[in-house]
């Protein structure tokens, strides 16, 4: 007696079957249905998946494709010496005239981090004197209202506040100007507000030729 596979009905004559034509090509026909149709199913496959170099929208070698990808966001700023978001030039932070001979602040501006990451700092001066620059993550209100570009006190004034990290770069100079350029990343955490000073001792003078800040939300090209 006649039996048939679990999957395609193909017929399996018993042993004691006469042997049937019919049978035999209607096995014959699934199993060409069944073969052709996965054929082109494999094609419709083949045709989604494209070829490596593909660059339209329609495969997905093709949306892998660089040209295909959305600009790349992030959760963090990365620092930036093009994406400059604040900047200040040309302060006569210090004229001639207002000498310094012990520690004085001079408050360059405050930035406010959205987000955690890192940010460039630029300062380029012309003075003459010892100066620091520094970057504070709490100070007094007084320093956290004062505007930019402001000279503050004198630090036996009383001035409580604490470094978020700092670097220090000294001139000394007793009869001439010194100019001198440096740069800077710092480390920021969102929700924070810093302030930059510079503490400058025993100055003639002092001239901000520039104070930049920059960063990005984006990866720099």
């Amino acid at each position: 007696m006649a039996t048939f596979t679990e999957h395609y009905d193909l017929i399996k004559p018993g042993t004691d079957d006469y042997y049937d034509v019919a049978d035999f090509n209607e096995n014959m026909d699934a199993i060409d249905t069944q073969l052709y149709q996965a054929e082109q199913d494999m094609a419709g496959v083949s045709e989604k998946i494209g070829n490596p170099g593909d660059e339209g929208e329609d495969t997905l070698f093709g949306l892998l494709h660089p040209n295909n990808q959305p600009e790349e966001k992030a959760d963090f700023y990365r620092y930036s010496k093009t994406e400059i978001k604040h900047q200040i030039k040309d302060w006569a932070a210090l004229p001639a005239s207002g000498s310094a001979t012990y520690w004085t602040y001079l408050k360059l501006l405050n930035v406010y981090a959205k987000k955690s990451g890192s940010i460039y700092v630029k300062l380029a001066t012309t003075q003459q004197g010892i100066a620091s620059i520094i970057m504070l993550s709490k100070t007094t209100n007084t320093i956290l209202t004062s505007p930019e570009k402001t000279k503050i006190q004198n630090m036996d004034a009383g001035v409580n506040f604490e470094f978020a990290d700092f670097k220090v770069e000294y001139v000394n100079s007793a009869s001439s100007s010194v100019s001198k350029e440096n740069e800077w990343i710092f480390p920021v955490t969102a929700g924070t507000e810093y302030t930059f000073l510079l503490q400058v001792n025993n100055a003639k003078s002092m001239t901000v030729n520039e104070f930049s800040v920059g960063y990005t939300d984006t990866k720099e090209a």
